[in-house]
């Protein structure tokens, strides 16, 4: 610090200057841009549109769209400062090797490159090509891993190509196609403002998907039901908040099944003509009477049966969930029946509201799953290759046994290049 600035003489002025600006008003004057780029923030999945504002080359500021569908000029604290990571002090500017004794060293690109090529094909000629792997992320964007699909299966010539969204989508996804027959949510950010009833599971959107709230504001004839075990900001705005103990959600479900069957909530028409296995659904909700789901979940059976008829009784009701069921051992079998909860309604809508931005684009991107592994109870695993997996299902005994076989497979070999089979 310099004398002056101990002396309290430099008041850094130019640093602290403010001007005028036609788009922000009154502000910093650093943060006043000389262009305005558009995007899209890359933090979480709502996918809310953005400006970045643009200096002499650097990202000085962010501005919410005002004519983006989904969050009309509104940005959380998240997308206001995203333009900070640009030149955050412990972001990574250049390679870093490893040297002799052991201290990460910088090192130019056309050196780095030529390391990593040099120990990935040397562990491939030693190894086999199928001893690299590659682990991608579901912040990129779509183009970025259709590159990196192409650069894993063709150049480096491995099959072996996963990523972290794998923990969440797999189940996601083969839930979705065993319910709906569609791999992607049928529920939308505008159901929100139009459900006249809104179940979340373990979702607190008031924390994480903050910009959603402002569909709920628009909506104040709805009732909010919250089913999470700790008092999250949604929770505290919930009409009726269901404090469940933890793993037991699967519970609550199957008892509000078992009071909307008892109770004649059930619409048998659209049921016979779109649906299959109700029969089946009424048989494995039998003992979840809610003396007992309130032994499993920790609810009175006072607040069970008030849940039940809120959202048996609405004409438009929305279900939404989090990480929470999904990151589940049994995340499938846990969508898999909530999906089928929803399907016996009429419902408005039912979605996931995931981390990751682009967390299916991952599997758009011409990634083919060549591998499959099977989960048993035991907690053993054993890997398949799809080939194999289908000849083994083709041993099944009788023909509606070799349909589900074929089901888990096509629902499961579509998520990704290791899908996960529970049984």
């Amino acid at each position: 610090m310099s004398l002056k600035r101990q002396l309290g003489l430099d008041i850094l002025e130019e640093k602290y200057a403010y001007a005028s600006d036609p788009v922000m008003g009154h502000t910093s004057e650093q943060k006043i841009p000389d262009t305005w780029v558009s995007t899209t923030c890359g933090y979480c999945s709502v996918g809310c549109g953005m400006f970045i504002g643009v200096k002499d080359g650097r990202a000085v500021s962010v501005r919410g769209n005002p004519d983006h569908a989904v969050n009309s000029g509104l940005l959380c604290p998240k997308g206001l400062s995203e333009h900070y990571t640009l030149e955050a002090s412990n972001r990574a500017l250049y390679p870093l090797l490893r040297n002799k004794r052991g201290k990460l060293a910088r090192i130019e690109w056309d050196e780095a490159l030529s390391v990593m090529v040099e120990k990935f094909r040397g562990a491939q000629e030693k190894y086999g090509k199928d001893a690299l792997g590659v682990l991608s992320t579901g912040q990129l964007v779509t183009e970025e891993f259709y590159a990196l699909g192409k650069l894993v299966q063709l150049g480096l010539g491995t099959k072996n190509y996963d990523g972290n969204t794998t923990l969440c989508m797999a189940s996601a996804v083969s839930g979705y196609k065993r319910s709906f027959g569609s791999d992607g949510p049928p529920g939308a950010y505008e159901d929100l403002s139009q459900a006249d009833v809104i179940f979340l599971i373990g979702a607190n959107i008031a924390d994480n998907h903050p910009i959603l709230c402002q569909y709920l504001d628009a909506n104040p004839r709805r009732t909010l039901i919250v089913a999470d075990p700790r008092v999250t900001k949604t929770a505290m705005m919930a009409d009726l908040y269901l404090p469940l103990k933890p793993r037991s959600d699967i519970a609550l479900l199957n008892g509000m099944i078992y009071l909307l069957i008892e109770n004649g909530l059930v619409d048998r028409e659209y049921v016979a003509a779109h649906t299959t296995g109700f029969d089946q659904l009424k048989e494995s909700v039998r003992k979840y009477t809610p003396e007992y789901v309130s032994q499993l979940t920790g609810l009175t059976p006072e607040q069970i049966y008030k849940a039940a008829l809120i959202y048996g009784k609405a004409k438009a009701p929305f279900i939404g969930w989090t990480m929470g069921l999904l990151f589940r051992l049994l995340g499938n079998a846990m969508r898999w029946e909530h999906g089928r909860r929803a399907s016996r309604r009429a419902s408005l809508g039912i979605a996931n509201l995931r981390v990751h931005p682009t967390a299916r684009n991952w599997r758009r991107s011409g990634v083919s799953p060549r591998t499959v592994c099977l989960l048993r109870a035991d907690g053993r695993t054993r890997t398949l290759s799809k080939e194999r997996l289908r000849r083994r299902f083709a041993l099944c005994g009788s023909s509606q046994q070799i349909q589900s076989c074929r089901s888990r497979i096509s629902a499961y070999c579509s998520t990704a290049s290791i899908a996960w089979i529970f049984w």
